[in-house]
């Protein structure tokens, strides 16, 4: 048998095919490695529109429902807020929308209420105040007198927690109250309550409601823009945040850089916007018929070599930046009507 039949490969074409082989290799690898970059970098771009338009998305939820007036319609009946301290900034449902403007890092004209907790400076404040959202609307199943209990249709003792702040209204007036109890189907509106709660100066209404009178919770709403901290050693940074009637703020989405607000005004009451203005140029604020918001949202983490130069300008505020990161941000605006209001 010939020797020659029993070769194996030579060592220099078994060099030769491991060469090729690692050639053929690294180009997979680069391949994957590439790959891997372009998902991570379009997953950190769809993560920013995805913050951008779910904190719009929320905020223009709730603009648009503000000063729902029930039955009775702006300005066609009295209106009465029966709460302690009517006018404060948790409690003055008679002024749908309100706002603080930054005029530094560390300032706002009006100055800040104690009611906002530790807000980041640079970005406004928007206050929203107007029917909860996710409840339902009852109904009177006889007439109210001022002073008597209100009594409703279904059952609302796991709906109405003590001394919610509520509205009823008929198309002759309406009257925010506080919800001291509920039994038998009957709400009172007593003057108990602590300083913290909403709670009524007196236990009448001012007026009489009719049958079917609607019945509603509202409530304020304030947006701003705070310092998420850190977790778990993990630093988040700004993040939108979210308080409901004097509650501890919710963070809503992180990654929010910086909140600016106009105020679309209405001067000569023929519900159109006569001028865009910041909350500190707004002298009346019942004339706000129109909301634009701006947002500046950056990715959570950096990513790439590309350092952001750039500077960002929301509205009227001055620009920001460059933040010399290599993080990716971009600026989310829309303009929402105030359906409610003057309508």
């Amino acid at each position: 048998m010939s020797m020659r039949k029993h070769q194996g490969f030579s060592l220099v074409e078994l060099m030769v095919a491991m060469s090729l082989s690692l050639i053929l290799m690294a180009g997979a690898l680069s391949i994957l490695y590439s790959s891997k970059i372009t998902y991570n970098q379009n997953d950190r771009l769809a993560r920013l529109q995805e913050a951008g338009r779910a904190a719009l998305e929320l905020m223009t939820r709730d603009a648009r429902g503000v000063g729902y007036p029930g039955c009775a319609r702006p300005n066609a009946g009295a209106f009465f807020n029966k709460l302690v301290s009517p006018t404060s900034l948790l409690w003055n449902f008679e002024q749908p929308v309100y706002g603080f403007q930054a005029t530094s890092t560390t300032a706002w004209s009006p100055g800040m209420d104690a009611a906002v907790v530790a807000p980041l400076g640079g970005s406004d404040v928007l206050v929203l105040r107007g029917a909860r959202q996710g409840q339902s609307v009852f109904r009177t199943t006889m007439p109210v007198a001022p002073t008597a209990g209100i009594t409703v249709t279904g059952d609302m003792a796991s709906s109405i927690p003590q001394n919610e702040p509520m509205m009823i209204s008929d198309c002759e007036g309406s009257t925010v109250f506080a919800a001291t109890s509920y039994a038998g189907g009957v709400i009172a509106h007593t003057t108990s309550g602590t300083a913290t709660q909403a709670k009524n100066v007196n236990n009448s209404l001012e007026q009489t409601f009719q049958i079917a009178a609607q019945v509603i919770p509202v409530q304020t709403t304030i947006y701003y823009v705070r310092d998420a901290g850190t977790v778990n050693g993990i630093a988040y940074g700004p993040a939108l945040y979210r308080s409901l009637g004097g509650e501890d703020a919710e963070l809503l989405v992180d990654g929010v850089q910086q909140m600016q607000i106009l105020y679309g005004v209405d001067t000569d009451a023929n519900l159109l916007v006569d001028n865009y203005v910041p909350a500190d140029a707004v002298t009346n604020w019942n004339n706000v018929v129109s909301i634009t918001m701006a947002l500046l949202i950056r990715t959570a983490e950096e990513s790439g070599t590309e350092i952001d130069r750039q500077t960002y300008t929301l509205l009227d505020a001055a620009a920001v930046g460059p933040f010399n990161d290599r993080r990716q941000r971009s600026i989310f605006i829309t303009t929402v009507s105030l359906r409610n209001v003057g309508t």
